[in-house]
């Protein structure tokens, strides 16, 4: 089934829209997903943190890793790729990231992440006052580095058997100064951070209405004229799909926009109108699309 927007009569509209997409967006300069750590289990530090963010924390997106596992090895992306490189990519798009080390995974996510200066930088590390005596490599070792490097040092100790997250929310909070907006220059793959690529990829999807792994990446190298990296972009799509930013409809692999979740990017000032126009433009053709498309587009009408 073929998105009407790939048609070669829609040529023109798709310049259009490309040239949308490069030069009417702008972007956060730093993003507002905090990438959480820890346990799985429903006694765990992160699980309670979570819940308490949703209060506490209103304007941040919580986001699991392992939220995003089922699409990574899932046939709807072409390549899969290795854990360590999928968090390496989810560390970078993120603002924050929380790690309680309280089980296995998130031993070895401290250790990964306090080896890596990129995400070291960003982490936030919550450590069992209770239990120190038994984690001396990890005092000694990773908390010790990401202490050294992490714009959120120094290491928060937390009673885990009354926890107060007061003070990791204070630390998300008063040290994010760049909440401004800044234009999102789209010239060349490389130069874009993965939170711009991703905004960029997650605004072309509300446009494209639906869209699958191969639409995204047929508009992707129209935008940067054959020089991307798919096995980067099959990776974003990933993690946008695990932090609830598309959803997967259909049984075509199609990806749609979850309405309910903020965009990643804005429309400039000065170009709502040509945005009013595009989309005008793309619903007429939507209206002459294979009765098939037509039908999944109905079962995900309420999108934006």
């Amino acid at each position: 089934m073929d998105h009407p927007l790939l048609s070669s009569t829609q040529t023109p509209l798709r310049k259009r829209m490309v040239h949308f997409l490069k030069t009417a967006l702008a972007v956060q300069r730093s993003s507002n997903i905090v990438f959480l750590c820890g346990g799985n289990e429903s006694t765990h530090m992160r699980t309670y943190f979570k819940n308490y963010c949703e209060q506490h924390l209103p304007d941040y997106e919580i986001f699991l890793p392992e939220a995003a596992m089922g699409t990574v090895f899932s046939d709807e992306l072409l390549e899969p790729f290795d854990l360590a490189d999928f968090e390496e990519l989810v560390g970078a798009i993120s603002y924050a990231i929380v790690i309680f080390p309280e089980a296995p995974g998130s031993y070895a996510e401290t250790g990964y992440f306090s080896a890596t200066p990129t995400l070291s930088q960003k982490c936030i590390l919550v450590m069992d006052y209770n239990r120190q005596h038994h984690d001396s490599f990890i005092s000694l070792g990773p908390a010790k580095k990401i202490s050294e490097t992490s714009k959120f040092y120094p290491t928060i100790n937390l009673n885990y058997s009354k926890p107060n997250f007061n003070t990791i929310i204070e630390r998300i909070t008063s040290r994010r100064k760049h909440t401004y907006r800044k234009t999102l220059s789209v010239d060349k793959f490389s130069n874009l951070s993965a939170y711009e690529l991703a905004a960029l990829l997650h605004t072309l999807v509300r446009f494209c209405k639906i869209a699958t792994t191969d639409d995204i990446q047929f508009f992707f190298r129209a935008i940067f004229s054959n020089r991307f990296s798919s096995s980067r972009v099959q990776k974003l799509i990933s993690i946008l799909v695990g932090a609830e930013y598309l959803n997967i409809v259909g049984n075509y692999g199609h990806f749609v926009n979850n309405a309910s979740k903020p965009a990643l990017a804005t429309i400039k000032d000065g170009c709502k109108e040509l945005e009013d126009e595009l989309r005008l433009s793309i619903a007429t053709v939507f209206q002459d699309g294979d009765p098939e498309f037509l039908r999944l587009l109905e079962t995900v009408s309420n999108v934006d």
